[in-house]
């Protein structure tokens, strides 16, 4: 992620020239399908949803754009960031798992819920291009991007812009579903670090101060001053 955010910045027009887009994405799934694939359960549900969504991205890379292939490449994305993000949640949410853990898994929870907003957002311009819905200064915001490789960049700003309420409101949606996902993301974004997050960082400085009275103990041995 951090790679395709500094070639966004410094190089945007290779991302649309060389898809590395596609390609960055594609090692961000393969990274996430090796890791969600150690644990036992759902190995097969993880390795259908990951495997096709690499398969879908790297044939897109390949082959020129076309509303259907890009529909699908995002549909299979998005299926499985979701999916991805209801296995951390779950994972967390065990005994077994310090806070720590716990903290550091929420955070990667909360960076690919803005990229599952991303791929939705991106998903409905492309189900149906004649229908604007977003603009860009009253212009359609896809008559600005060439490809699906060059709109998905757009949208990843959106959608963390959206998911912290930043909201520059340079990018406006303009359909019912897009200003519903709009509202829905906002939401998440601010209940997710104000209850999830927020609780876990209380709860390992609660236990680290415990700890640390544990250890140093009453005076003198445990003895009370005074005492025989």
């Amino acid at each position: 992620m951090l790679a395709l955010i500094i070639i966004e910045a410094l190089a945007p027009d290779l991302i649309g020239f060389l898809h590395v887009g596609d390609l960055v994405i594609s090692g961000l799934i393969l990274a996430a399908l090796i890791a969600t694939v150690r644990d036992p359960r759902g190995v097969v549900v993880t390795l259908v949803l990951g495997g096709a969504a690499i398969v879908a991205r790297l044939v897109a890379a390949v082959r020129p754009d076309n509303p259907v292939q890009n529909g699908a490449v995002l549909f299979l994305s998005a299926v499985f960031f979701a999916y991805l993000i209801w296995k951390i949640l779950r994972d967390i949410s065990t005994e077994d798992r310090t806070t720590v853990e716990r903290v550091f898994g929420a955070l990667c929870a909360y960076i690919f819920i803005g990229v599952l907003f991303a791929l939705l957002y991106a998903y409905l311009e492309y189900r149906d291009p004649a229908v604007a819905t977003f603009t860009v200064s009253n212009e359609a915001i896809i008559q600005s991007a060439a490809s699906e490789s060059s709109l998905l960049p757009i949208f990843t700003y959106y959608s963390f812009v959206t998911l912290t309420t930043l909201g520059y409101g340079d990018i406006t949606p303009v359909t019912d579903a897009t200003r519903t996902l709009a509202w829905m993301e906002a939401l998440i974004g601010q209940l997710f670090l104000a209850v999830l997050v927020a609780g876990f960082v209380a709860d390992h400085i609660s236990k680290g101060s415990q700890g640390s009275s544990s250890q140093d103990g009453p005076p003198d041995g445990g003895r009370e001053p005074g005492s025989g």
